[in-house]
C-alpha cells in the first residue's frame, strides 16, 4: 500500500495484531513504559499535555478486551484507512526502544512486538477505533455488553531524537530517555529518518508472518507453576519439549531455560511463540541478510540501553588472527591487542543487536547512521 507524498511514497513496512484485556477502561501501549510527568488527553490516548508520550501511553476502551492492529510506516500515511475506522487521536511518540507492544493494565505483555523503526526517535502515532462487538451480558440476557473493541495504531518516523539523550549517556536510562522531550516541539524542517539510512525502516524481502501470540482468556493462567521434580516421566517430558519447540531448539542463542522439561504444554507454547516473535524482529532488523555472529551479551557495550534488539554498540572479541570476523566487525574495526602465546587477537568493531536470548546476542555490522551514535558517545566520553 503506497500513498503519494511530495515526491515520496509512504509505504507500510510491517504490521502485527494482538489482543489484550481492558482494565478500569484502559489498556497500555509501550515497551518498558515510563510514567508521564502529567496526564493530558488526545482522543482515546491519555498522553502528556501537548500530545506527547515517552515510551508508553494508555488508551481508553469501554469493552472487556481490545483487539489491536499496529502498523509501522516509513513516512506519514496521509490517506485514512477507510471503513470501519474512525480517527481517535494523534500524538508524538518518543521511543527509546523502537519496538511497541500492548498489554492490559496490570498484566504482562503477551509477547507480540512491532518493530516501528530505530530506537531513540520521535514517531507520529495516530489512533483509530473500529467495530465494537456486543454480546448478551452474563448477568442479564436482555442487556448487551461490549465484549471487544478494535483499534488501529499507525506509527511513522518524525525525527532522530537521540542527540539530547546521547549528551546524557552517563545518566540512568530513564533520565537519558526523558531528555528526548527536549526535541519537542520539533523544529521547522526537521528531517525524518529515511529507510536508506536505517534498516529498521525497510521491509524484509521475505518477511516472517506476524501471527497472534496468544488470545487473552479471563481466568486462564497460561504460565502454570513448575511441577515437582520427578512428577512425570523424563522421556515423556522431553518429547513434549521437542514437539512444541521443534526447529527452534537449533537456533537458540544460549541454553534452554532451567527445568524446561517440567513445563506444561501451554507454557512451552507461549515460550515458543516469544522465540518466534524475537526471531522475526531480528530478521526485520537485518533486511539485507548481512552476516551475523553470536556473542555473549557482556561482550557488547551498547549506547544508552541494552543490549536490546535494535541498539548498537562496540563489540570486543578474541579471534584466531587479525582477520577473524571481518564481515561482522567491519565498522571502525580495530586490533586492540595480540596474544603471542596463543596467537590470537583482540578485535573490536561497532555492531547492531538483532536478538538477545539467555545472555547471548546475535549481531551484524552497524550501518553508518547506527554507528554514528556509538562514535558520538565515545568522543564525548574521551
Amino acid at each position: 500500500m503506497t500513498i503519494a507524498r511530495e515526491g515520496w511514497m509512504a509505504e507500510l513496512i510491517r504490521w502485527v495484531e494482538d489482543e489484550v484485556p481492558v482494565s478500569y477502561g484502559r489498556f497500555g501501549l509501550g515497551a518498558g513504559s515510563l510514567e508521564p510527568e502529567e496526564e493530558g488527553q488526545s482522543g482515546v490516548m491519555l498522553a502528556e499535555p501537548g500530545g506527547l508520550a515517552l515510551d508508553g501511553v494508555e488508551l481508553e476502551s469501554g469493552a472487556n478486551t481490545a483487539r489491536v492492529r499496529m502498523e509501522a510506516w516509513d513516512s506519514e500515511p496521509l490517506d485514512a484507512p477507510g471503513e470501519p475506522w474512525t480517527q481517535a487521536g494523534q500524538i508524538v511518540y518518543l521511543s527509546s526502544y523502537g519496538i511497541a507492544q500492548v498489554s492490559g493494565i496490570g498484566y504482562s505483555p503477551s509477547g507480540q512486538k512491532l518493530l516501528i523503526g530505530p530506537p531513540f526517535c520521535a514517531y507520529g502515532l495516530r489512533a483509530y477505533t473500529g467495530q465494537v462487538r456486543m454480546e448478551p451480558a452474563p448477568w442479564d440476557d436482555s442487556e448487551l455488553e461490549a465484549v471487544e473493541e478494535s483499534f488501529l495504531l499507525r506509527f511513522w518516523p518524525l525525527a532522530d531524537a537521540a542527540a539530547p539523550a546521547l549528551r546524557s549517556e552517563s545518566e540512568a536510562r530513564g533520565l537519558a530517555a526523558a531528555r528526548m522531550r527536549e526535541l519537542v516541539p520539533l523544529p521547522p524542517g526537521a528531517q525524518a529518518p529515511r529507510p536508506e539510512q536505517w534498516p529498521a525502516l525497510r521491509p524484509h524481502p521475505r518477511p516472517d508472518p506476524a501471527t497472534l501470540v496468544m488470545r487473552y482468556a479471563p481466568g486462564t493462567d497460561h504460565l502454570e507453576p513448575v511441577p515437582p521434580a520427578g512428577s512425570q516421566a523424563p522421556d515423556e517430558a522431553w518429547r513434549r519439549v521437542e514437539e512444541v519447540l521443534g526447529d527452534l531448539r537449533y537456533d537458540l542463542l544460549g541454553n534452554l531455560p532451567n527445568h524446561v522439561e517440567s513445563w506444561s504444554r501451554s507454557r512451552l507454547e507461549h515460550y515458543a511463540a516469544r522465540l518466534r516473535v524475537d526471531r522475526r524482529v531480528g530478521r526485520e532488523l537485518n533486511p539485507d541478510d548481512a552476516p551475523t555472529m553470536v556473542l555473549k551479551a557482556s561482550d557488547v557495550r551498547t549506547v544508552l540501553i541494552g543490549p536490546d534488539p535494535g541498539h548498537s554498540g562496540r563489540a570486543w572479541v578474541w579471534g584466531k588472527d587479525d582477520d577473524a570476523y571481518a564481515e561482522v566487525l567491519s565498522v571502525d574495526r580495530q586490533i586492540v591487542a595480540r596474544d603471542p602465546i596463543r596467537g590470537n587477537s583482540l578485535l573490536t568493531g561497532i555492531v547492531t543487536i538483532l536478538r538477545n536470548e539467555d545472555d547471548h546476542v546475535e549481531v551484524r555490522a552497524a550501518t553508518a547512521a547506527e554507528a554514528a551514535r556509538v562514535s558520538t558517545v565515545e568522543r564525548l566520553r574521551g
